[in-house]
């Protein structure tokens, strides 16, 4: 079993995979935690006492630098891994790591790849976008939203059948479907950022260190965004939980000078799990009164 941008906190979830006699590669690019799991490899550059030299790869980028060096091992050609670029690049302007040193390089020559069109799907995208240029800002603020939406709203597997499908009425579906889950998404955050704010305004949470906000049928795949606006709007630490099923799921983001993963451990006899991003936290909280 390989997992991809996520493993290097699952320490209980590899022993489980291990007592079933599955062997486990992590690939990650989370902070990791003291303790790693028990994986017959762990590949990420933020790993305590790692000789790699860049530590901001993407998720995306540590899969394609492992494919990149089982190809050399096993001497193919370089463009049997560089034809990727297109999708490690929209990959990389996505997951907002800094574009400086390797992550330039994916990023600069991955666009390149885009503006060729071979990729059918990613063109059909970016023609609905409406978008005219090839750039960062286009995936970012085009491209990015959709497939993230298409995790958040629907399912993460047809932003990935976009981009390897040749089937062009197919791709219009898929593409439509992109679309649709994004506007729900936009609907859908604006409703909760609302019910944030209002909240806020009358339990004067603004005037509290940390605004910490909860509701029943709150969407959990939009809430982190949520909390992210809530953040940069009043300077502070936010986290956003939704009700389900017994638990509060939550979603952080903090500010500089609060390590949000060391206030949650903290407090970890308290929540059910929790996990680092690198943009903030994501939780699973025991059902409690805040």
């Amino acid at each position: 079993m390989i997992t991809v941008d996520c493993g290097i906190s699952g320490i209980e979830d590899i022993d489980y995979a291990n007592s079933l006699g599955l062997d486990t590669i992590v690939t990650d690019h989370h902070e990791p935690l003291d303790t790693l799991p028990k994986a017959i490899a762990v590949i990420n550059p933020k790993i305590p006492n790692s000789n790699y030299p860049f530590r901001e790869l993407a998720g995306v980028g540590v899969v394609f630098k492992v494919i990149q060096a089982l190809s050399i091992k096993l001497k193919l050609d370089a463009k049997e891994y560089l034809k990727y670029l297109d999708l490690v690049c929209l990959g990389t302007i996505s997951d907002i790591v800094p574009l400086i040193s390797e992550n330039r390089v994916i990023t600069k020559l991955g666009l390149k790849l885009i503006e060729t069109g071979k990729n059918q799907g990613i063109r059909y995208l970016l023609e609905s976008c409406g978008f005219k240029k090839i750039n960062s800002s286009t995936v970012s603020f085009g491209i990015a939203p959709r497939i993230n939406a298409c995790g958040r709203m629907g399912a993460a597997e047809d932003a990935l059948k976009l981009f390897i499908t040749d089937d062009l009425n197919q791709i219009s579906d898929l593409t439509n479907k992109l679309n649709e889950y994004n506007r729900r998404r936009q609907e859908t955050e604006k409703g909760i950022f609302e019910e944030a704010i209002k909240q806020i305004e009358e339990n004067e949470e603004k005037n509290k260190n940390i605004i910490v906000l909860s509701k029943e049928g709150w969407h959990h795949g939009v809430i982190g965004i949520v909390s992210s606006k809530i953040t940069e709007m009043y300077l502070k630490p936010s986290i956003l939980l939704c009700e389900e099923d017994g638990i509060c799921k939550g979603s952080g983001r903090s500010v500089p000078g609060l390590d949000l993963h060391e206030a949650l451990t903290a407090v970890s006899s308290d929540l059910e799990k929790y996990g680092r991003t690198r943009n903030g936290s994501w939780s699973f909280f025991k059902k409690r009164k805040f």
